[in-house]
């Protein structure tokens, strides 16, 4: 087992499994004024805890397949934590503030710089494959559309927040949906080329 593999892929799991607790810690106690800024507060958490969730998901599935790792990808994987620890303090400003415009944008545009972090880990995971595909090249490009479609649905959620912050906090719980769905099927990127066998 690549001992240097296993250091990164364990600590990403730390880190992700903190941002998770510092989230949740962020939830306010109900009080007696009311319940309705601690359902917002559940409601904004349970978007964050899916998102992140959603994220590690797609980064445990890119270290099953990679057989070794090199500097730039522990760079690229570093970068994207960073982002990732990001969302509790952006989750807190919207649970604060979510009748407000500017943590609704904020919060839109740290899932941009998420996915876009997320997908420059991938790109720079598919040449450290154990077995790489000969469509890498169609599937990449299919992955840069759906990282368009992703991004024009959180604009448009963004463009939802400038005018109702409210509607926009609901229209966030739609982003993993929306991501789960567009995921990229990362058994053929990294399949071996049956094809590329059979001629030999």
């Amino acid at each position: 087992m690549n001992t240097s593999k296993l250091r990164i892929e364990l600590f990403s799991d730390a880190v992700i499994a903190i941002v998770i607790t510092i989230a949740a810690l962020e939830i306010p106690v109900p009080n007696k004024e009311g319940y309705g800024q601690f359902i917002g507060s559940l409601i904004t958490f349970t978007i964050s805890f899916f998102i992140i969730a959603d994220y590690w998901n797609n980064q445990r599935r890119l270290f099953e397949r990679i057989e070794q790792i090199n500097e730039r990808f522990v760079f690229r994987n570093t970068c994207f934590l960073f982002s990732l620890v990001l969302i509790p303090i952006c989750t807190k400003w919207l649970m604060e503030a979510s009748s407000k415009q500017l943590p609704a944008l904020v919060y839109g545009l740290l899932l941009i710089f998420i996915n876009a972090m997320f997908s420059g880990l991938f790109t720079q995971a598919i040449p450290l494959a154990k077995k790489t595909s000969k469509k890498v090249g169609h599937i990449k490009e299919m992955y840069k559309k759906h990282d368009r479609m992703y991004y024009l649905a959180v604009l448009t959620v963004m463009g939802v927040g400038y005018f109702i912050p409210q509607l926009a906090l609901l229209l966030f719980i739609g982003v993993p949906i929306i991501s789960y769905f567009l995921k990229t099927n990362y058994e053929e990127v990294f399949e071996a080329n049956r094809e590329k066998k059979s001629f030999k």
